[in-house]
Protein backbone atom coordinates (compact mmCIF):
# COMPACT_ATOMS: atom_id res chain seq x y z
CA UNK A 1 0.00 0.00 0.00
CA UNK A 2 1.36 3.39 -0.99
CA UNK A 3 2.38 5.58 1.96
CA UNK A 4 1.68 9.29 2.32
CA UNK A 5 5.19 10.44 1.38
CA UNK A 6 5.28 8.28 -1.74
CA UNK A 7 1.82 9.52 -2.69
CA UNK A 8 3.01 13.12 -2.48
CA UNK A 9 6.12 12.34 -4.51
CA UNK A 10 3.99 10.80 -7.26
CA UNK A 11 1.51 13.67 -7.18
CA UNK A 12 4.27 16.27 -7.47
CA UNK A 13 5.74 14.47 -10.49
CA UNK A 14 2.30 14.12 -12.09
CA UNK A 15 1.51 17.82 -11.68
CA UNK A 16 4.88 18.99 -12.98
CA UNK A 17 4.70 16.83 -16.09
CA UNK A 18 1.14 17.98 -16.70
CA UNK A 19 2.38 21.58 -16.46
CA UNK A 20 5.12 20.77 -18.98
CA UNK A 21 2.49 19.41 -21.35
CA UNK A 22 0.35 22.54 -20.97
CA UNK A 23 3.32 24.79 -21.62
CA UNK A 24 4.36 22.75 -24.64
CA UNK A 25 0.89 23.30 -26.10
CA UNK A 26 1.11 27.04 -25.38
CA UNK A 27 4.54 27.35 -26.98
CA UNK A 28 3.30 25.49 -30.06
CA UNK A 29 0.37 27.94 -30.34
CA UNK A 30 2.61 30.97 -29.87
CA UNK A 31 5.10 29.79 -32.49
CA UNK A 32 2.86 28.36 -35.21
CA UNK A 33 -0.35 30.39 -35.05
CA UNK A 34 -0.42 33.21 -37.65
CA UNK A 35 -0.32 36.66 -36.03
CA UNK A 36 -3.66 37.65 -37.53
CA UNK A 37 -5.31 34.64 -35.87
CA UNK A 38 -4.00 35.45 -32.39
CA UNK A 39 -6.61 38.18 -31.93
CA UNK A 40 -9.55 35.90 -32.76
CA UNK A 41 -11.88 34.90 -29.89
CA UNK A 42 -11.34 31.15 -30.34
CA UNK A 43 -7.57 31.51 -30.04
CA UNK A 44 -7.80 33.85 -27.05
CA UNK A 45 -10.26 31.55 -25.28
CA UNK A 46 -8.07 28.49 -25.80
CA UNK A 47 -4.91 30.31 -24.72
CA UNK A 48 -6.61 31.63 -21.56
CA UNK A 49 -8.00 28.18 -20.75
CA UNK A 50 -4.57 26.51 -20.97
CA UNK A 51 -2.96 29.32 -18.96
CA UNK A 52 -5.61 29.00 -16.25
CA UNK A 53 -4.97 25.25 -16.05
CA UNK A 54 -1.22 25.83 -15.86
CA UNK A 55 -1.63 28.42 -13.09
CA UNK A 56 -3.99 26.19 -11.08
CA UNK A 57 -1.54 23.28 -11.30
CA UNK A 58 1.33 25.56 -10.24
CA UNK A 59 -0.62 26.51 -7.09
CA UNK A 60 -1.47 22.85 -6.44
CA UNK A 61 2.13 21.66 -6.79
CA UNK A 62 3.24 24.54 -4.53
CA UNK A 63 0.94 23.30 -1.77
CA UNK A 64 1.89 19.67 -2.38
CA UNK A 65 5.62 20.45 -2.08
CA UNK A 66 4.99 22.32 1.18
CA UNK A 67 3.16 19.27 2.55
CA UNK A 68 5.96 17.00 1.31
CA UNK A 69 8.75 19.07 2.92
CA UNK A 70 6.82 19.15 6.17
CA UNK A 71 6.35 15.38 6.09
CA UNK A 72 10.09 14.75 5.62
CA UNK A 73 10.91 17.40 8.25
CA UNK A 74 12.99 19.72 6.05
CA UNK A 75 11.89 22.88 7.85
CA UNK A 76 14.72 25.20 6.79
CA UNK A 77 14.40 24.08 3.18
CA UNK A 78 10.67 24.70 3.44
CA UNK A 79 11.30 28.31 4.50
CA UNK A 80 13.55 28.84 1.46
CA UNK A 81 10.93 27.26 -0.80
CA UNK A 82 8.15 29.54 0.42
CA UNK A 83 10.36 32.63 0.11
CA UNK A 84 11.22 31.88 -3.52
CA UNK A 85 7.97 30.49 -4.88
CA UNK A 86 5.28 32.53 -3.12
CA UNK A 87 6.42 35.57 -5.11
CA UNK A 88 6.50 33.61 -8.36
CA UNK A 89 2.87 32.51 -8.06
CA UNK A 90 1.76 36.13 -7.76
CA UNK A 91 3.63 37.32 -10.85
CA UNK A 92 1.88 36.07 -14.00
CA UNK A 93 4.57 37.43 -16.31
CA UNK A 94 7.22 35.45 -14.46
CA UNK A 95 4.93 32.44 -14.06
CA UNK A 96 4.56 32.06 -17.84
CA UNK A 97 8.12 32.99 -18.79
CA UNK A 98 10.03 30.54 -20.92
CA UNK A 99 13.49 29.69 -22.15
CA UNK A 100 14.84 27.79 -25.12
CA UNK A 101 15.99 24.26 -24.41
CA UNK A 102 18.90 23.91 -26.86
CA UNK A 103 18.74 20.11 -26.82
CA UNK A 104 15.27 20.07 -28.38
CA UNK A 105 15.13 23.64 -29.81
CA UNK A 106 11.87 24.22 -27.98
CA UNK A 107 10.54 26.90 -25.65
CA UNK A 108 10.06 25.35 -22.20
CA UNK A 109 8.66 26.68 -18.93
CA UNK A 110 11.08 28.41 -16.55
CA UNK A 111 8.63 27.84 -13.70
CA UNK A 112 8.57 24.07 -14.16
CA UNK A 113 12.36 24.08 -14.41
CA UNK A 114 12.63 25.99 -11.12
CA UNK A 115 10.39 23.50 -9.36
CA UNK A 116 12.50 20.57 -10.64
CA UNK A 117 15.72 22.34 -9.67
CA UNK A 118 14.45 22.96 -6.14
CA UNK A 119 13.49 19.28 -5.85
CA UNK A 120 16.91 18.13 -7.13
CA UNK A 121 18.19 17.00 -3.69
CA UNK A 122 15.45 14.38 -3.53
CA UNK A 123 16.10 11.09 -5.31
CA UNK A 124 12.53 10.69 -6.58
CA UNK A 125 12.74 13.87 -8.66
CA UNK A 126 16.05 12.96 -10.31
CA UNK A 127 14.95 9.50 -11.39
CA UNK A 128 11.62 10.68 -12.71
CA UNK A 129 13.00 13.82 -14.33
CA UNK A 130 15.71 12.04 -16.32
CA UNK A 131 13.54 9.17 -17.47
CA UNK A 132 10.61 11.32 -18.49
CA UNK A 133 12.74 14.06 -20.05
CA UNK A 134 14.33 11.52 -22.40
CA UNK A 135 10.96 10.18 -23.41
CA UNK A 136 9.37 13.62 -23.69
CA UNK A 137 12.21 14.90 -25.86
CA UNK A 138 11.61 12.07 -28.33
CA UNK A 139 7.86 12.59 -28.33
CA UNK A 140 8.30 16.31 -29.00
CA UNK A 141 10.49 15.53 -32.02
CA UNK A 142 8.00 12.96 -33.26
CA UNK A 143 4.98 15.20 -32.87
CA UNK A 144 6.73 17.97 -34.77
CA UNK A 145 7.35 15.53 -37.65
CA UNK A 146 3.72 14.34 -37.67
CA UNK A 147 2.31 17.88 -37.60
CA UNK A 148 4.52 18.73 -40.57
CA UNK A 149 3.21 15.88 -42.72
CA UNK A 150 2.13 18.19 -45.54
CA UNK A 151 5.53 19.93 -45.50
CA UNK A 152 7.22 16.54 -45.90
CA UNK A 153 4.89 15.65 -48.77
CA UNK A 154 5.67 18.97 -50.45
CA UNK A 155 9.41 18.46 -50.06
CA UNK A 156 9.22 14.93 -51.49
CA UNK A 157 6.88 16.09 -54.27
CA UNK A 158 4.28 13.55 -53.16
CA UNK A 159 0.66 14.18 -54.11
CA UNK A 160 -1.04 11.31 -52.23
CA UNK A 161 -4.23 9.60 -53.26
CA UNK A 162 -3.91 6.70 -50.80
CA UNK A 163 -3.02 6.21 -47.16
CA UNK A 164 0.28 4.34 -47.81
CA UNK A 165 1.53 7.19 -49.99
CA UNK A 166 1.15 9.52 -47.01
CA UNK A 167 2.76 7.42 -44.30
CA UNK A 168 5.55 6.05 -46.48
CA UNK A 169 6.80 9.58 -47.15
CA UNK A 170 6.70 10.39 -43.43
CA UNK A 171 8.15 7.04 -42.39
CA UNK A 172 11.47 7.86 -44.05
CA UNK A 173 11.84 10.98 -41.87
CA UNK A 174 10.74 9.14 -38.72
CA UNK A 175 13.27 6.36 -39.31
CA UNK A 176 16.07 8.87 -39.78
CA UNK A 177 15.34 10.31 -36.32
CA UNK A 178 14.37 7.06 -34.57
CA UNK A 179 16.52 4.19 -35.90
CA UNK A 180 14.48 1.67 -33.90
CA UNK A 181 11.29 2.47 -35.85
CA UNK A 182 9.60 -0.75 -36.96
CA UNK A 183 6.84 -2.03 -39.16
CA UNK A 184 4.34 -3.72 -36.81
CA UNK A 185 4.16 -7.51 -36.89
CA UNK A 186 0.94 -9.43 -37.32
CA UNK A 187 0.67 -10.04 -33.57
CA UNK A 188 0.38 -6.35 -32.93
CA UNK A 189 -2.39 -5.99 -35.51
CA UNK A 190 -4.50 -8.52 -33.64
CA UNK A 191 -4.68 -6.16 -30.67
CA UNK A 192 -6.96 -3.82 -32.59
CA UNK A 193 -9.94 -4.09 -34.86
CA UNK A 194 -9.59 -0.81 -36.76
CA UNK A 195 -6.39 0.86 -35.49
CA UNK A 196 -3.53 -0.69 -37.48
CA UNK A 197 -0.28 1.15 -36.71
CA UNK A 198 1.93 1.95 -39.65
CA UNK A 199 4.98 2.73 -37.51
CA UNK A 200 6.15 1.50 -34.10
CA UNK A 201 8.90 3.32 -32.19
CA UNK A 202 10.00 1.10 -29.27
CA UNK A 203 12.46 3.60 -27.80
CA UNK A 204 9.65 6.03 -26.93
CA UNK A 205 6.93 3.35 -26.61
CA UNK A 206 4.86 4.90 -29.37
CA UNK A 207 2.63 3.62 -32.18
CA UNK A 208 1.41 5.70 -35.14
CA UNK A 209 -1.30 5.14 -37.70
CA UNK A 210 -2.26 7.36 -40.60
CA UNK A 211 -5.85 7.65 -41.81
CA UNK A 212 -6.65 9.04 -45.27
CA UNK A 213 -10.08 10.65 -45.73
CA UNK A 214 -11.33 12.12 -49.00
CA UNK A 215 -14.84 12.76 -47.73
CA UNK A 216 -16.58 13.96 -44.58
CA UNK A 217 -18.36 10.62 -44.19
CA UNK A 218 -15.07 8.72 -44.32
CA UNK A 219 -13.49 11.01 -41.73
CA UNK A 220 -16.42 10.48 -39.33
CA UNK A 221 -16.26 6.71 -39.78
CA UNK A 222 -12.51 6.60 -39.17
CA UNK A 223 -12.72 8.63 -35.95
CA UNK A 224 -15.56 6.41 -34.71
CA UNK A 225 -13.56 3.28 -35.48
CA UNK A 226 -10.43 4.46 -33.67
CA UNK A 227 -12.56 5.51 -30.69
CA UNK A 228 -14.11 2.05 -30.54
CA UNK A 229 -10.65 0.44 -30.54
CA UNK A 230 -9.52 2.36 -27.44
CA UNK A 231 -12.35 1.07 -25.29
CA UNK A 232 -11.22 -2.51 -24.88
CA UNK A 233 -7.51 -2.24 -25.67
CA UNK A 234 -5.21 -3.78 -23.08
CA UNK A 235 -2.56 -5.08 -25.50
CA UNK A 236 1.21 -4.70 -25.78
CA UNK A 237 2.69 -3.05 -22.68
CA UNK A 238 5.71 -1.96 -24.75
CA UNK A 239 3.57 0.76 -26.33
CA UNK A 240 2.04 3.45 -24.16
CA UNK A 241 1.45 6.38 -26.54
CA UNK A 242 -0.77 6.14 -29.63
CA UNK A 243 -1.13 8.62 -32.48
CA UNK A 244 -3.89 8.62 -35.06
CA UNK A 245 -3.01 11.10 -37.82
CA UNK A 246 -6.01 11.99 -39.97
CA UNK A 247 -4.93 13.26 -43.39
CA UNK A 248 -7.89 14.91 -45.12
CA UNK A 249 -8.01 16.06 -48.71
CA UNK A 250 -10.21 19.02 -47.77
CA UNK A 251 -10.81 20.88 -44.52
CA UNK A 252 -13.99 18.97 -43.69
CA UNK A 253 -14.09 19.96 -40.01
CA UNK A 254 -11.38 22.49 -39.22
CA UNK A 255 -8.86 21.97 -36.45
CA UNK A 256 -11.10 23.39 -33.70
CA UNK A 257 -14.00 21.06 -34.47
CA UNK A 258 -11.66 18.10 -34.77
CA UNK A 259 -10.23 18.81 -31.32
CA UNK A 260 -13.73 19.25 -29.89
CA UNK A 261 -14.84 15.92 -31.37
CA UNK A 262 -11.73 14.21 -30.02
CA UNK A 263 -12.43 15.55 -26.52
CA UNK A 264 -16.16 14.76 -26.67
CA UNK A 265 -15.41 11.13 -27.58
CA UNK A 266 -13.29 10.86 -24.41
CA UNK A 267 -10.21 9.27 -25.86
CA UNK A 268 -7.73 8.05 -23.22
CA UNK A 269 -5.01 10.54 -22.26
CA UNK A 270 -2.33 8.46 -24.00
CA UNK A 271 -4.14 8.61 -27.38
CA UNK A 272 -3.53 11.71 -29.50
CA UNK A 273 -5.29 12.72 -32.69
CA UNK A 274 -3.66 14.99 -35.27
CA UNK A 275 -5.62 16.64 -38.08
CA UNK A 276 -3.70 17.42 -41.28
CA UNK A 277 -5.31 19.26 -44.20
CA UNK A 278 -3.67 18.19 -47.42
CA UNK A 279 -4.03 19.02 -51.06
CA UNK A 280 -6.52 17.49 -53.46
Amino acid sequence: MINEIEYRENKIKELLWSMSSDYSELSFMWEYTPDETKSEPEYLFKEADIQDNFEEKAKSVYQMIIAYLESVNHIEYLKDFKAEFSKLLNDRKELFSGEINNDIAELISKTVGKFWKFLAPFEFSQRSHIEKLLKQTGVIYLERILRNTQVILNETKTNPTTEPQVYNAVKFVVQSVFPSALAPNSGFFKSFKNYHPDILIPEIHTAIEYKYADSLAKLKTQVDEVAADTKGYTGDTNYEIFYAVFYVTDDFWGIDKFQNVWEEMEFPKNWKGIYIVGKK
